[in-house]
């Protein structure tokens, strides 16, 4: 297998970089508000990927709804007709890549190092308590149910993970 490059299939804009900086020098709580286009899930999606590779553990991408979820991050095609899931080496043919499995249903990737990504809708969020995420995505945090944060964030400050809040 060759030697595989993340992010995967994403460059960062210039405005992107100083989110990839903090993230190389140890930040762990990051706010993005940037406007409609400028390219939030990519960024944050290629950068959760990138710390799945360095920290195993459960990672989720949190969205206001389910439904949300499913159609923006895990069917989500950007404008250039690029899958946001093909970001993960192997996505389309688990068992290559970094991909070792994924579930449609649950909308969850389990990488070759043991790590997990799962979406999660707000609306849902019993269907995540009682596990130990180290990464947390919040993507249009302003739209989300207070619950997510008071979830994850004492769970975050006992295992040193990080957390991103991004909105318009």
């Amino acid at each position: 297998m060759s030697e595989i490059q993340l992010p995967h299939q994403y460059t960062p804009r210039d405005y992107q970089l100083p989110v990839w900086e903090a993230y190389r020098n140890g930040c762990k709580r990051f706010v993005a508000v940037w406007h409609r286009r400028a390219g939030k899930d990519k960024t944050f999606l290629n950068l959760l990927i990138h710390a799945m590779t360095q920290r195993v553990g459960t990672y989720y991408y949190f969205v206001p709804t389910y439904n949300q979820g499913k159609k923006i991050i895990w069917d989500g095609i950007d404008g250039e007709g690029f899958r946001f899931m093909a970001h993960f080496p192997g996505f389309s043919a688990p068992g290559t890549g970094l991909v070792k499995s994924k579930d449609e249903t649950e909308m969850q990737v389990e990488l070759v190092n043991g790590s997990i990504f799962q979406v999660v809708g707000t609306d849902k969020m019993e269907r995540v308590v009682g596990t130990n995420p180290v990464g947390c995505l919040f993507s249009e945090y302003s739209l989300q149910k207070k619950a997510a944060w008071d979830f994850a964030s004492p769970i975050l400050l006992e295992n040193g993970g990080w957390a991103a809040f991004v909105y318009t």
